[in-house]
């Protein structure tokens, strides 16, 4: 199947805006469309929208009559959703957003599919929808067990795809990437907090004893497998993505301390610990290594340095 016309939804977002610069690079035509709440912010595609090939909307994805407008108006031939609510601590406080984004948004952009032929969904998704684990590493057909507001509508949404899919024939792929960081990302992250902070001469807050582990993937390094996964892979399936980099969130933090030369236990505060925080994340990547052959994934120093320069520029 070929694709040249991309609907990025979330285009103003972290990842998303990321994933417009690349499908320009390639050459693709693109229609983004961001709600602009909170985490969406037009800077992040300073450097897409003087591209003749890139059309910009503020809209809602649960807007279906728009949506299909916006479809049919620019012969899309594959939606990439990065649209969502995806803030743990925020879920915690009230989950009705992720509700409407995460669920709703995702069952209004299927909707706009049914009718339409040769259109690709691209669900992303979250190594979350698995839940913790003490040892080894999730595979895609392991059982979903969220543990969290958050990856609870993830993983609902995920089998809307799959249901639209044996009900209406829409071809998708579905991503499960791990933990992604890099320029854009939004201040309220783990990694955007301790730069913001050490830069800054606050105290950076740890949650509980700062043991839980995440797998950290350069944002750029997951676009680009992203982008690989859907012109090259088997559709109608699910990978993890993940470049094997897991780290302990204090790990994280003294490496960030490292490069501002400061003490670790003058900079940093222990707080009391997330509710319900899922202690490790891990998931295996072998499935998606046959389309990687010739990808180098950015080192994690390199990638950090990246993002450092960028929120301190």
């Amino acid at each position: 199947m070929k694709m040249n016309n991309f609907l990025v939804t979330g285009c103003a977002g972290f990842i998303g805006s990321h994933a417009v610069d690349l499908l320009l690079r390639y050459g693709h035509k693109v229609c983004g469309v961001d709600k602009l709440t909170y985490a969406g912010n037009t800077d992040n595609l300073d450097t897409s929208l003087g591209n003749k090939n890139f059309t910009f909307y503020p809209a809602d994805i649960c807007d279906r009559s728009y949506m299909e407008k916006l479809i049919d108006t620019h012969e899309i031939d594959c939606i990439i959703n990065f649209a969502a609510e995806s803030h743990v601590d925020n879920s915690i406080k009230g989950s009705d957003a992720f509700i409407s984004s995460n669920i709703i948004g995702v069952k209004e952009l299927l909707e706009t599919c049914k009718h339409k032929q040769n259109i690709k969904f691209c669900q992303i998704s979250t190594d979350e929808v698995y839940g913790s684990i003490t040892t080894g590493s999730f595979v895609e057909n392991d059982t979903l067990s969220p543990q969290n507001y958050y990856s609870a509508t993830k993983a609902s949404a995920e089998h809307l795809v799959t249901a639209y899919h044996n009900t209406f024939n829409i071809d998708y792929v579905i991503v499960r990437m791990s933990n992604n960081y890099g320029p854009r990302q939004h201040n309220e992250k783990f990694l955007p907090t301790i730069i913001n902070n050490a830069s800054q001469g606050k105290k950076i807050p740890l949650y509980g004893k700062g043991k839980n582990i995440r797998d950290w993937i350069y944002v750029k390094d997951s676009v680009q497998i992203i982008y690989t996964l859907i012109m090259e892979a088997y559709v109608n399936n699910i990978y993890n993505i993940s470049i094997d980099d897991e780290r302990k969130n204090i790990d994280v933090i003294r490496a960030v301390l490292e490069y501002y030369g400061l003490d670790f236990d003058s900079a940093v505060e222990f707080v009391k610990d997330r509710l319900g925080h899922d202690f490790r994340y891990s998931i295996d990547n072998n499935k998606i290594l046959p389309f990687l052959v010739n990808f180098k994934p950015t080192s994690f120093q390199q990638g950090l340095k990246e993002t450092i320069d960028f929120f301190v520029s």
